[in-house]
């Protein structure tokens, strides 16, 4: 379960960075000062990086590998059956929570576009 935990943080670590990659691309062609990519570098630490950290350290491996299943960082395939069933209960908590959080995003994305 711990190579799954790992797996799932490695995939949420790899996105966040892909993003810190774009900042650089940026500064490398000049379309950015050293200072606002140091910024972007200080931001990426102090916030993902120790979002990330927290999130696996503290909520435990089978609540992280439920919620990797949840989110889609992790194939449900790749749980061994009694695993996929022993979690069951949490991947459809964090599926549940993931499409609360989506549509609530999506409704304030709505108001707004309708200047609410």
């Amino acid at each position: 379960m711990r190579e799954l935990a790992t797996e799932a943080w490695d995939a949420e670590l790899n996105a966040a960075l892909s993003e810190l990659y774009e900042e650089f691309c940026r500064w490398a062609e000049h379309g950015m000062s050293s200072f606002e990519l140091s910024d972007r570098i200080h931001a990426f630490h102090d916030g993902i990086a120790r979002e990330l950290y927290k999130r696996y350290t503290v909520l435990g491996t089978s609540s992280s590998v439920a919620r990797a299943v949840a989110l889609g960082l992790i194939g449900a395939d790749a749980l061994p059956e009694a695993l996929a069933e022993k979690l069951a209960t949490e991947i459809a908590f964090f599926r549940e929570l993931a499409d609360e959080l989506s549509a609530e995003q999506g409704s304030q994305a709505d108001a707004g576009k309708f200047g609410g």
